[in-house]
């Protein structure tokens, strides 16, 4: 039951991270070199400091599961969660091809759990 919970929460703020750092890619700018660039403001450390407590959980999880079945689970969730996220909160198109390879990865994820039982 822990392995669900903590991969929930791990997916949860892994898109959080993503999508706060995408709302906030227009913000404070540094330049740290001549044609190096940064924007950073309080939206874009708010996705950071998400998306670094999803590396830790990550960290987590790959200690304590199967290697082979948490990264594509995971991955797939994730995807499936931030194509959702981009169409709803950024208008991002998704044509058929997307919503056909969202189901082909969770017919994926479906048969994975199922096997490794």
């Amino acid at each position: 039951m822990m392995k669900y919970i903590l991969t929930i929460i791990y997916v949860f703020f892994t898109t959080c991270g993503i999508t706060f750092m995408k709302l906030g890619g227009d913000s404070l700018k540094i330049s740290l070199a001549k044609g190096v660039n940064f924007k950073i403001g309080w939206v874009t450390l708010l996705g950071f400091c998400f998306y670094l407590v999803s590396f830790l959980l990550w960290q987590r999880l790959l200690v304590k599961y199967d290697l082979s079945v948490m990264v594509p689970i995971v991955t797939g969730i994730s995807q499936i969660l931030i194509m959702c996220v981009g169409y709803i909160v950024f208008k991002e198109n998704v044509d058929v091809q997307s919503l056909i390879g969202a189901l082909i990865i969770i017919i994926g994820i479906v048969i994975m759990s199922f096997a490794k039982r």
